[in-house]
């Protein structure tokens, strides 16, 4: 068993002896970390001064969500014609420490081009959107894809839409066709539509099949994954914690002492405010009491524990997973790496499905007797054509090994010498010992065998050879012994 499998093995022990992620402990964690990033910001350790320059204060959807100055994305594509530098973003490491993310803010009317001055300098190749254009009356996000035959132009990018289907219920997956300066390149967007404001999606499938098909579609782009909802902070917070972790579990890189805990507060230094469900003064529903916010059930943690659910559902179908490729190598006694069992975190592979595939051939337990063979006569085989008369004659087997039109077909008969006639009196002058006898003691007959006594036709060897009729192609001789 991997490392990286034990590692969420204990991850998933210390969250049952904690509760499960319904515990009381995760609203302790929780008051932790809003803790600690309040004393970031109020220390210094942690400044957001471009966003509150003068200039830049309009690009910003919410006043009081400003991206981190030491990890903030700076735009340098088009700075010539005039356009600055800002846009309300922040770079994300990854699990390797590259720039794995880019966490933004849906785009405002005024910063649609800073947008796709992001995406096109950064090499962007997917991104993921979980948020709708408008959620409880309110305007969440400015649209920036094209729609079906209607080509958006912004500023000097011109977008197309190629293709739009629905991943499942709740993911719609657009491919859009951005043309820059006579360079065209595919981008593809996953929209989360039915992430409910305020709330939490009410299944982990979905959004673990976000994940996993966003991750197909970057295969090795060197881009990170531009990751928005609305303000960039809460459900875009999930969303690159799920993909940290998958991709900690497929590199086999977690490690023993995995925590979320942890993982949020390194992605809280990079990002304001990621991972928790936004209450803003103005959002339709009563607003949230003190009490309400130190209660274990509180909105504002409900984000963390719904992390810790999908996490823990990802763990438990991986392990799952391993212990059916496993058990399978226990059985049958067939080498599998760790990797195999990790590289599906929801389904078990398509070739553990046929058990009877695997029963008698390739997994087969080497303690398990195969199937019975025939036992044939004691032969030599023939395998070259017999040639024409008038090449047997030239030369070393050369007739034999070309054969013309005329040649006879690959395979002769060959009598087996203990049924020859006077067999065993040449043996006994030649001081040979005796042969076996063979196996098949029945007349000549259309299995029967027949001497090959030309050595034009085996090849200038100077000893007879003998060959049993095969059983075709797919059916070979099990056994071939020496006289």
């Amino acid at each position: 068993m991997s490392h990286s499998l034990d590692a969420a093995r204990s991850f998933l022990e210390r969250l049952e002896a904690q509760g499960g992620w319904e515990g009381e402990v995760l609203s302790s964690e929780f008051s932790s970390i809003l803790a600690r990033s309040a004393a970031w910001k109020s220390k210094g350790v942690c400044s957001a001064k471009a966003g509150s320059l003068r200039e830049n204060v309009k690009k910003n959807r919410y006043k009081d969500v400003l991206p981190y100055d030491h990890t903030r994305v700076i735009l340098s594509l088009l700075h010539e014609e005039g356009h600055g530098d800002y846009i309300n973003g922040n770079f994300i490491r990854g699990g390797d420490g590259g720039p794995a993310y880019i966490a933004t803010q849906g785009p405002l009317p005024h910063t649609l081009l800073d947008f796709w001055r992001l995406v096109w300098e950064f090499r962007v190749k997917v991104i993921l959107m979980a948020c709708r254009e408008t959620e409880n009356g309110r305007k969440k996000c400015e649209r920036y894809w094209a729609q079906e035959q209607q080509p958006l132009q912004i500023g000097f990018f011109c977008i197309t839409l190629t293709r739009e289907a629905q991943l499942n219920t709740d993911v719609t997956h657009r491919s859009l066709q951005v043309t820059f300066q006579k360079e065209s390149r595919c981008v593809h967007q996953l929209q989360y539509s039915s992430w409910p404001d305020r709330g939490v999606p009410s299944s982990s499938d979905t959004v673990l099949t976000m994940v996993e098909e966003a991750r197909r579609l970057h295969g090795t782009s060197p881009g990170p994954l531009c990751v928005h909802c609305s303000a960039g902070c809460g459900r875009t917070g999930v969303l690159c914690a799920l993909d940290y972790v998958r991709q900690l579990l497929l590199t086999e890189t977690l490690p023993g002492d995995f925590s979320l805990f942890h993982l949020v507060l390194e992605l809280r230094r990079q990002r304001q405010s990621v991972v928790q469900t936004e209450v803003r003064p103005g959002d339709t529903g009563p607003p949230p009491t003190p009490a309400s916010l130190l209660d274990g059930r509180s909105l504002r943690q409900e984000q963390y524990r719904f992390l810790h659910r999908t996490v823990a559902q990802m763990f438990r179908s991986a392990l799952q997973t391993a212990s059916t490729v496993y058990q399978n190598v226990k059985e049958n006694l067939a080498p599998v790496c760790a990797t195999e069992a990790l590289s599906s975190l929801r389904e078990s592979p398509a070739w553990l499905l046929d058990a009877s595939h695997q029963a008698g051939r390739v997994l087969r337990s080497t303690s398990e007797p195969g199937a019975p063979t025939l036992t044939m006569a004691d032969t030599y085989a023939v395998v070259q054509k017999r040639g024409t008369s008038s090449t047997a004659g030239a030369g070393a087997g050369s007739g034999a090994r070309t054969g013309g039109p005329d040649a006879e077909r690959l395979y002769s008969h060959v009598t087996p010498r203990a049924l020859r006639p006077g067999a065993q009196a040449e043996d006994n002058a030649r001081g040979v010992l005796p042969a076996r006898a063979a196996a098949d003691q029945s007349p000549a007959g259309p299995d029967a065998y027949e001497e090959v006594a030309d050595p034009a036709q085996t090849g200038g060897m100077g000893f007879n050879l003998r060959v049993g009729r095969p059983k075709g192609p797919r059916d070979p001789p099990a056994e071939w012994t020496r006289v």
